[in-house]
């Protein structure tokens, strides 16, 4: 979900009041940089869904074995360890989508039900 135009603006302005207080910190630090990269989050690529399944498919045997024998219980601590680590992978591939430095994205067309919807959500929260 994209920001609206006010969003924007109010995060430009705190970076770069941020920037002006601590420029040190803002050489140090990329503009955009996030946790997750500059689009807001990394890429599911095949290999990380197929640790996270494979993990998961662990983390269940590993429960369901559990009354076979005890030592089994580590077989689901494993797979917890390799759906982490698939989690992390996704999270840090990074996305695909184009990336602007500097300039805001480009601007979506609405449909008129979406426009009317968002106005009313303003109105909402501009009264109180």
């Amino acid at each position: 979900m994209s920001l609206s135009e006010q969003e924007q603006r109010t995060l430009r302005e705190i970076e770069q009041s941020l920037l002006a207080e601590d420029p040190k910190f803002g050489n140090r630090v990329p503009s955009g940089a996030g946790l997750a990269g500059p689009n807001g989050g990394g890429q599911l690529t095949m290999r990380s869904a197929a640790l996270m399944i494979f993990g998961l498919a662990l983390l269940i045997g590993g429960v369901a074995l559990a009354t076979v024998n005890v030592w089994l219980v580590a077989l689901s601590v494993i797979g917890f360890a390799v759906m982490f680590a698939g989690g992390v992978m996704a999270l840090k591939s990074p996305s695909r989508g184009p990336v602007v430095s500097g300039r805001p994205a480009p601007r979506v067309e609405r449909s008129a039900r979406t426009s009317k919807m968002e106005e009313n959500f303003k109105r909402r929260f501009e009264g109180q």
